[in-house]
């Protein structure tokens, strides 16, 4: 790989925007002084860097330019890069001029080549009159567009309403993709108020329209609806009486001995070793499974997505907490990945320990951003695929230190810390 492949593959997943520019233009001069001094290599790389707008403004025209010095030496890849070039340019013209005729799929295309940079320099705006053009025209593949534009953000500044009207558009037309997302709308309450029953719905349609990434959200959105309704009857539940007994939780005692302010975990009643002068303090604490639930769990001041944590939804059931996380993104390959955790708190024992099983649902997984114009020329090539559902279980064992300290064992492999910077103190 030369050097400016080497360092289009780095930058391009930097997410440091103001040092990315800093590079990309100290790489620009250097790269111009090389290609003014007739290096073909180098007015190769000063082409792809004007047709990506990378260190330096993007100028087809430029980008063009440079092209035909380097394949005036032979060099390989200029000669195909140019010659994609100028027949994509032969397309572009072709397609606007059917456009211009108000014909609408070549208002669509026309659109995508605005988008993508081809046969023409990247232009959002024009894109967005073109589709917008088709899609009044009842073009569903254009309203679709629009929605994903607007819900993305690409090139305009997200706009959620903008993205539901769109997407409302193509789903009534049976638009299987646009239902996916009008789906995914109402069960994030973006664009419109959040309704898990509409998203339902939507969701089905387009499974039955035979788009099965709906799938996986409609699992998403079940998980989402089973809290909602757990969270509800817990409100509904009738309060207790004053003076009457309440329904308790069943749920096992962790008995920690406090001694001058430290606390040790035993499975025995604790005695006060410490003189108290005034009111006498509390001698034991006995942890319960409302105190995990009251913790903010954390691993290295991050939330874990499979505790009571900042980034949790948890409800107790029976004798177990179960918990399914908000959305969570990572990267995998060049995708990122959307997924989200759900885990089960159970098998609490005397000793202060308990078990948790959890797994990841992937919903999504989508190409990472920076997509380089130059290297396919709007030709992409598919990214490979991060399989979309439930991932394998993991199991942890884990038991209390103190009130703010968890020991935990993944997969009987791996130990760690998990702590609550929430106090469980004695009377709380």
């Amino acid at each position: 790989m030369n050097r400016i492949a080497l360092a289009l593959g780095l930058l391009l997943t930097s997410m440091l925007s103001h040092g990315e520019n800093d590079i990309w233009n100290s790489l620009f001069r250097d790269k111009l002084n090389e290609a003014n001094s007739g290096n073909s290599e180098a007015q190769y790389d000063v082409g792809t860097m004007y047709q990506n707008g990378r260190g330096v403004q993007a100028d087809r025209n430029k980008a063009l330019e440079w092209y035909r010095k380097a394949a005036a030496q032979n060099h390989p890849r200029a000669v195909s890069r140019l010659n994609l070039m100028e027949e994509n340019a032969t397309r572009f013209d072709r397609t606007f001029s059917q456009a211009e005729k108000g014909d609408r799929e070549s208002l669509y295309d026309l659109g995508n080549m605005y988008m993508m940079g081809v046969g023409a320099d990247i232009d959002y705006i024009s894109a967005i009159k073109a589709f917008e053009q088709s899609a009044n025209q009842g073009y569903d593949k254009a309203a679709y567009k629009l929605g994903l534009i607007y819900y993305e953000g690409t090139g305009v500044r997200s706009n959620p309403t903008e993205a539901f009207k769109w997407f409302g558009i193509a789903a009534e037309h049976d638009f299987p993709a646009a239902q996916y997302y009008l789906g995914r709308m109402y069960g994030e309450g973006k664009g419109t108020r959040r309704n898990n029953t509409l998203a339902l719905q939507w969701l089905g349609k387009a499974v039955d329209g035979g788009f099965d990434q709906a799938r996986v959200e409609i699992i998403n959105v079940t998980e989402n609806l089973n809290m909602e309704k757990a969270a509800a009857r817990t409100r509904a539940a009738p309060k207790p009486e004053v003076g009457a007994a309440a329904d308790v939780m069943e749920v096992p005692k962790v008995v920690v001995e406090v001694t001058n302010s430290k606390q040790s975990a035993s499975t025995a009643p604790a005695k006060n070793t410490v003189k108290q002068q005034k009111k006498p303090r509390a001698t034991s604490r006995q942890y319960q499974i409302e105190d995990l639930m009251l913790g903010a769990w954390s691993r290295d001041s991050s939330p874990v997505p499979y505790l009571p944590s900042a980034i949790n939804n948890c409800r107790t059931e029976d004798n177990r907490i179960v918990c399914y996380s908000e959305d969570q993104t990572s990267k995998s390959g060049n995708n990122v990945v959307r997924f989200k955790t759900k885990a089960i708190i159970e098998n609490f024992s005397n000793d202060g320990s308990f078990s948790v099983t959890y797994r990841n649902l992937v919903i999504e997984a989508n190409p990472a951003t920076g997509t380089d114009v130059a290297a396919t020329d709007g030709n992409s090539a598919q990214a490979p695929q991060v399989k979309t559902g439930w991932g394998s279980p993991h199991t942890l064992e884990c038991s209390f230190k103190n009130g703010e300290t968890l020991s935990c064992l993944k997969n009987n492999t791996h130990a760690f810390l998990l702590t609550s910077p929430r106090t469980l103190a004695v009377g709380k």
